[in-house]
């Protein structure tokens, strides 16, 4: 088994201490703050330089390295069609190379106190009502984020379920997916719970597994890869099986990095939820474009701005989520749009509170009303 450890991706982090000026402007931790260091190539370059001995270890050095809300934008494979992961892997593993040198991180430490307080994990579970077939070969796993950011979010997943006829082999209780183990740099105790939360599926007999978040999608399926793991389930994503959505009023579509940068989501999104015309607004931006028509606004790209982390942040900078949330509602508001339709969790809640006078929707409450 291939070890998930810095010493076997320090080509890659040779590769991504290379500075590139072409990212800054889009680079969400750098918009915020307007400070270099946070810039993924520098602070990467300081934990190198403690990896290999050339510099001193130093809170400085953790803060910052700890601080990046790991969104994968404003990163060099956004414009050299590098791998996408690799920035995301050396940004984990440093965190935990900073960890085992010495490195007390607050974030780590109101983490550990969560899941101590939560008897192994920050959410309460939750349960769905949902149709079971103890004969069925599909799975579903009820993230955390789904379960709580919209109560309705249950009766609208269940109705979607008894019009299409689909029934589980598995009762629907919320799981703690476990991504901030690997963002805290808990790598190890990230893949034993990951490895649990594998082999607990595995040995209902499944053969397919349906998550509803990108999320889930990533984590069960091609973040195990980078220990030689794969799953004996196929993992669906439900907007992989949902109809086109035909939209009558104004909408901004917003994806999530997950969707976008992590799975690479943006066209089938951009497919599910078609715009009335590919125009694009000549003074919109380049790489987020606005379009002409009353359906989907805008088009969805690997650089749409994010709203936020897609992961609970333990001991965030709060000056800077809040400077990255404003900055990308911005571009909301510019769209013009009268509804937001949300594809992220984590975003929903954000949305909601940020645009109170716009119609936020999520995409479970779409999918059961284009039934």
């Amino acid at each position: 088994m291939i070890k998930y450890r810095l010493e076997n991706y320090e080509e890659a982090l040779n590769h991504q201490v290379i500075h590139m000026d072409q990212a800054v402007c889009y680079c969400p931790e750098f918009r915020a703050v307007r400070m270099m260091h946070h810039y993924p190539s520098r602070r990467l370059q300081l934990a190198r330089a403690v990896w290999k001995g050339e510099m001193e270890l130093s809170d400085y050095i953790g803060e910052i390295n700890f601080a990046g809300i790991l969104s994968r934008q404003g990163e060099r494979w956004q414009n050299f069609r590098e791998c996408p992961e690799d920035c995301t892997d050396v940004t984990i593993l440093s965190r935990q190379m900073l960890l085992e040198k010495g490195y007390i991180s607050p974030e780590v430490q109101a983490f550990q106190k969560a899941l101590e307080e939560g008897k192994g994990r920050p959410d309460a579970s939750v349960k769905w009502e949902l149709p079971t077939d103890k004969d069925s070969k599909m799975g579903i796993l009820l993230d955390d984020e789904t379960a709580h950011c919209r109560k309705e979010n249950e009766v609208d997943f269940n109705a979607y379920c008894q019009a299409r006829g689909i029934s589980f082999a598995n009762g629907a209780e919320s799981e703690f997916l476990g991504f901030e183990y690997f963002a805290c740099g808990l790598v190890e105790e990230g893949i034993a719970h990951l490895e649990k939360l594998i082999e607990k599926y595995e040995k209902t007999g499944i053969e397919k597994l349906l998550v509803l978040s990108a999320k889930a999608a990533y984590l069960l399926g091609r973040f195990p890869e980078k220990w030689e793991r794969k799953p004996s389930f196929e993992i669906v994503y439900l907007p992989e099986m949902l109809e086109p959505v035909k939209e009558t009023e104004k909408t901004y579509v917003y994806g999530g990095s997950f969707n976008l940068r992590y799975l690479g989501n943006s066209e089938l999104l951009n497919k599910l939820v078609p715009a009335a015309s590919e125009e694009q607004i000549p003074t919109s931006q380049e790489f987020t474009p606005l379009l002409k028509g009353d359906a989907r606004v805008n088009k969805l790209t690997i650089w749409q701005k994010p709203v936020g982390a897609e992961y609970r942040l333990f001991c965030p900078n709060q000056e800077m989520t809040e400077a990255i949330r404003k900055d990308a509602c911005r571009d909301i508001e510019t769209s013009q749009a009268e509804k937001i339709l949300v594809f992220e969790p984590a975003a929903y809640a954000v949305l909601k509170k940020m645009f109170p006078k716009k119609k936020v929707v999520y995409y479970l409450q779409e999918a059961v009303q284009s039934l």
